[in-house]
């Protein structure tokens, strides 16, 4: 047994005895062995393991072993179970089928791990390590190919991306996450089913970009996409000639996902952000918040002058007090000049609140100074106020009170 081993199948010990004193097989297996092999710790991997059992078999050898169990995945062979405080995910072989128009699989139990694997994306991900023996099982020499840095399908490329050309975009992620070169093979398929990634659902799509963002150098997975043509399903508003630039000001962003979502949408024309935000099916609150840091950025990139206390009130105002730090880096990577933002934004917060800009007087406060019925006007007073207040700075009720009877000579 491999001494790397021995600290995940130490932890499963009680599982496999199950599994194998009903005369099953069970394996670790995918990106648990990979990482294994990368030297991750143990404490950050993900236990998924694969067994000839069936979910109702699985369900009856992990409940008494369990402080509890989840079949979300039933339909799809996965039961869920925590043994020990440990998350693990133990699946029935599959050998799955699919059809031109899904990506979708017919899923069909199977009892053979070699079938299972070459069902699997690549073959870093298609190795598996026998519970009880320790053996590891690779039949299509993924661990040659991590070892090598290269990516490559367990079997024919072309049919592993007609069968889910999500891994297209999938390989981008591998090759920037683990420093791969592509085969050549892998790059060609890409290429010449590039179509295929019609079917791919928008949300699929923005998962996957988002974990090659969080990424910590995008830039060649980036490289990939435009290379094999994948990039107009990601962001098509976006030119393809500015993947380049993109990826050198990812690479030097800290990985922060909003920020890099920031710096990749910030090359997108202003008229079509909304659009293409909607498109990749980003919730309300992340499309919202993406729209305000761009905001933001199009207030500091639009003007040559040095900013002034009032735009920068107005932009707080806009963006939130605490995006005018996310705001700053964007600018930062974008290598733009900031109109002196960060020095002004210290300074005024040294001199007045900042998280609240709304007047001090309250609607009931502006009609008894004023003697207003409630209407327009009302609204219109305090306008004044929020102007006053963005253009001056603040004042306390005394001083907006003076300030209105001054302007409304009452």
């Amino acid at each position: 047994m491999n001494d790397l081993y021995t600290s995940v199948l130490d932890e499963i010990e009680s599982l496999t005895s199950a599994f194998s004193s009903a005369g099953f097989e069970l394996y670790l297996v995918g990106g648990i062995v990979r990482d294994l092999h990368l030297g991750a710790p143990v404490e950050s991997l993900d236990f998924d393991l694969t067994t000839n059992a069936r979910p109702s078999d699985i369900k009856t050898l992990v409940g008494p072993l369990s402080s509890a169990v989840w079949t979300q995945g039933e339909r799809f062979g996965t039961i869920g179970c925590q043994v020990d405080g440990r998350p693990v995910e133990i699946t029935t072989h599959r050998a799955e089928s699919y059809v031109d128009t899904s990506r979708k699989p017919e899923v069909v139990f199977g009892d053979d791990i070699t079938i299972d694997l070459s069902r699997r994306d690549f073959t870093l991900n298609a190795m598996a390590i026998h519970a009880s023996t320790g053996e590891l099982v690779d039949p299509f020499d993924g661990l040659g190919a991590l070892e090598q840095r290269v990516l490559k399908t367990p079997i024919e490329p072309a049919v592993s991306f007609s069968d889910d050309p999500l891994r297209i975009l999938r390989a981008a992620r591998f090759i920037t996450r683990y420093d791969l070169s592509v085969e050549p093979g892998v790059m060609t398929a890409g290429q010449e089913l590039i179509d295929r990634m019609s079917i791919v659902s928008a949300e699929r799509i923005r998962d996957e970009f988002d974990k090659l963002l969080s990424a910590p150098k995008p830039s060649a997975g980036l490289s990939f996409l435009e290379e094999v043509g994948a990039w107009p399903y990601v962001a098509s508003a976006i030119e393809v000639s500015n993947l380049a630039a993109i990826g050198r000001e990812l690479d030097s962003t800290p990985v922060d996902l909003t920020l890099r979502r920031a710096v990749v949408f910030s090359h997108c024309p202003d008229r079509d952000r909304t659009s293409v935000l909607s498109a990749l099916r980003y919730s309300n609150d992340d499309s919202r918040g993406l729209r305000l840091l761009l905001a933001g950025f199009d207030v500091v990139r639009s003007g040559g002058q040095p900013l002034n206390a009032a735009t920068l009130r107005r932009l707080i105002a806009r963006v939130g007090l605490d995006n005018v730090a996310v705001v700053q880096q964007l600018i930062q990577v974008r290598d733009i000049p900031d109109r002196g933002l960060g020095e002004l934004f210290e300074e005024l917060q040294a001199i007045e609140d900042l998280s609240s800009l709304e007047p001090e007087l309250t609607g009931a406060e502006v009609m008894d100074i004023l003697d207003l019925q409630p209407g327009p006007e009302v609204g219109a007073a305090i306008g004044v106020l929020q102007e006053r207040r963005f253009e001056e700075g603040p004042l306390d009720k005394a001083g907006e009170s003076a300030y209105l009877r001054a302007r409304y000579r009452r």
